[in-house]
């Protein structure tokens, strides 16, 4: 792969900044384009990144023997990015395990001619005009902006959407009752140091939907020559209804096609927009290598390999996901108040304001559990927020009426 950000200088150097020590990757001749780190004690290799990359490639010099007594394991290697096959040569006791973990799946763009090109292939007519009437129906009734961010940015606004993007991945997973690895201290760290640096250096980009000036929705990408890599992305979950995600895929496409990429790719992770998005689907798998001439080096990689094998036993399993959220009770997460979905609706045509009910502003504190009914109700009459208003019933304080130019509906939370 050409430029592959993830073995790049900048991103070799930062992240041994914050994950060993500053200490110097280490290079070795029998192998090209990717470094590593050592086990503490053991003749035990591991890639630089770890598995925060999306994506390693390498490529081997046989005539190299610095591999002997050594195991070297390299995470994520994805099957499309072709590889020189391994052969085994009477000469090197140089050995290749691979082990499938993670489905990955991806847009390739390369023989169609721009974005609707390729929507036309991959859906009906009838998903088509969803997505159009999805964000025509969100920059009805909000300000809506769309940037795409790669080059040029000042640090203070940098960092103040970098907070913006912490901000929304954590009302995400609080609302899921998840433990997110990423907003780990370290982690976090690590990348709002690494996304700042390439972004300057357009190895990375982040499209951001705006409404007013807040952000509804945030992917952070990264780049090679040819080939935009979606790494994390996340919407505010009270704009669900407008498919936030589709209209930022669309976006994605829109860029690619402009600046003649090949490949969108979504990376690992088996969900069920992957599928419907993607036109191919591939392996991220672990690679191990070893000498076949040591003993402590095949008893190293044996043991590796069926360590991952029970990790994706146990993934297939689903426990992964049930570990996640008892992480997030013991670390004491504190989950989004369930009463915004615990709430009965009915459609008033002809309500007419009475002493009954008083006028609130939905935008602070105390009523933001309101605006995913709020918002909702919006997609369905198609009409800008600045014509909204929300009343309180006095008595029943658990009664709202949302109004505006073409009809009500009162909102009962239980």
């Amino acid at each position: 792969m050409l430029d592959n950000p993830f073995t790049s200088k900048t991103y070799t150097s930062i992240w041994t900044k914050h994950f060993n020590e500053e200490k110097p990757p280490i290079h070795f001749k029998f192998i090209k384009n990717v470094q590593f780190y050592k086990h503490k004690l053991l003749p035990f290799y591991v890639n630089i990144g770890k598995n925060l990359t999306k994506g390693i490639d390498y490529k081997l010099n046989v005539s190299a023997d610095d591999y002997k007594g050594k195991v070297f394991f390299i995470y994520d290697v994805p099957t499309y990015f072709n590889l020189e096959e391994f052969k085994v040569t009477n000469n090197s006791s140089l050995r290749l395990k691979k082990l499938f973990q993670y489905q990955g799946f991806l847009m390739d763009i390369s023989t169609f001619e721009n974005q609707d090109d390729y929507i036309n292939a991959q859906f009906s007519s009838k998903n088509r005009r969803e997505f159009k009437s999805n964000k025509r129906r969100l920059e009805t009734s909000f300000n809506i902006k769309y940037s795409f961010i790669h080059g040029s940015i000042s640090k203070p606004e940098f960092d103040l959407l970098f907070k913006q993007f912490y901000d929304l991945l954590n009302k995400r997973f609080q609302g899921k009752q998840t433990n997110y690895h990423h907003l780990k201290g370290v982690k976090w760290n690590f990348y709002k140091v690494l996304v700042f640096e390439m972004l300057l250096e357009k190895k990375a980009s982040m499209l951001v939907i705006y409404s007013d000036k807040n952000p509804i929705g945030i992917t952070l990408n990264f780049h090679a020559k040819d080939v935009l890599f979606e790494t994390i992305t996340v919407f505010d979950p009270d704009y669900y209804k407008f498919s936030i995600g589709k209209t930022s895929i669309i976006k994605l496409l829109e860029w690619c096609f402009e600046n003649n990429y090949k490949i969108s790719d979504f990376s690992k992770g088996d969900f069920d927009y992957k599928r419907k998005w993607s036109n191919h689907s591939y392996n991220f798998d672990y690679h191990v290598l070893y000498d076949v001439n040591s003993i402590k080096a095949r008893l190293i990689a044996k043991f590796s390999i069926t360590f991952f094998k029970i990790k994706l036993y146990l993934r297939k399993k689903k426990v992964n996901n049930l570990y996640r959220k008892y992480l997030f009770k013991i670390k004491g997460g504190k989950a989004v108040s369930k009463h915004n979905s615990n709430y009965i609706t009915e459609k008033l045509p002809n309500f007419t304001l009475s002493n009954a009910f008083k006028l609130i502003d939905y935008n602070k504190n105390d009523y933001r559990f309101l605006l995913e009914p709020i918002y909702t109700f919006l997609f369905a009459s198609q009409e800008p927020l600045s014509n909204i208003k929300v009343y309180q019933n006095k008595l029943k304080s658990n009664v709202y009426i949302i109004s505006g130019t073409k009809g009500s509906t009162k909102i009962e939370f239980n």
